[in-house]
């Protein structure tokens, strides 16, 4: 990876829009040179995060030394089935390995079981392992239906959590603006909404950001970031505001 000194910094404008994306390498058969590969990216573009899989998180910690761009890992990735103890051992391991956010995935069958407590407690439990730290909870819509987003969406934000976020980009679909609304509104701005899986092109980040995401997981931000550069110069300006 080019020493940080090589790297020119970004225009303004760009520099922002960059700062919405977790930069995500997260496929079961990922090298260290798919890995590496991202976190030059990551550091080149300044993105919010670099997102990979546990067992990465040393790894892109080298990789990303200096740069300012943290390190963020899945877990109980992608079905969310494991127990409550499992969750928070897997949230304490990858905190003690470096990982400053984390993407979990949420306990499906309790949710859709109306098992409230247990549902709470197992995100509970990953909220207090992370003491602070960015903790963002997938719910995974393809599985769900519209009443079980909403009833997702509120139960989440009253554990702490500060995201919730549409998908793994592992499942049957992804992110879709309509979700990113129903999740928006239901949060009702104790948490954000965090939009990832099948995001392909800039057209769909200007609807689900207007939508209320106010981050992006995506593999592909590089392309997007090209995409955004190409833009009219009034259409950066809406995409590259600070978003609450």
């Amino acid at each position: 990876m080019k020493q940080l000194s090589d790297i020119p910094p970004l225009p303004a404008d760009i520099s922002r829009f960059a700062r919405l994306f977790d930069h995500s390498i997260l496929r079961p058969d990922a090298t260290r040179d798919d890995v590496a590969r991202f976190a030059e990216a990551a550091a080149r573009l300044q993105t919010a995060t670099l997102m990979v899989q546990p067992h990465y998180i040393t790894f892109a910690l080298e990789l990303l030394s200096g740069s300012g761009v943290p390190v963020a890992a899945v877990i109980a990735f992608p079905h969310g089935n494991e127990t409550q103890s499992m969750k928070r051992s897997l949230a304490l391991e990858a905190l003690s390995l470096g990982a400053t956010e984390l993407d979990m995935v949420m306990n499906i069958p309790a949710l859709k079981g109306g098992e409230q407590e247990l549902f709470m407690r197992d995100i509970e439990g990953v909220v207090n392992a992370a003491k602070g730290k960015t903790v963002k909870v997938i719910t995974e819509n393809c599985y769900l239906t519209q009443p079980e987003k909403v009833r997702a969406c509120e139960w989440i934000a009253l554990t702490g959590a500060q995201f919730v976020k549409t998908s793994t980009g592992f499942a049957a679909s992804g992110a879709t603006v309509e979700d990113v609304r129903l999740m928006h509104q239901a949060v009702q701005g104790i948490c954000e909404v965090k939009a990832a899986g099948g995001i392909t092109a800039i057209d769909q980040v200007v609807a689900l950001l207007a939508a209320g995401a106010t981050r992006i997981g995506s593999s592909r931000t590089e392309q997007l970031i090209r995409d955004f550069q190409d833009l009219r110069p009034e259409q950066k300006l809406i995409l590259s505001k600070p978003r609450s």
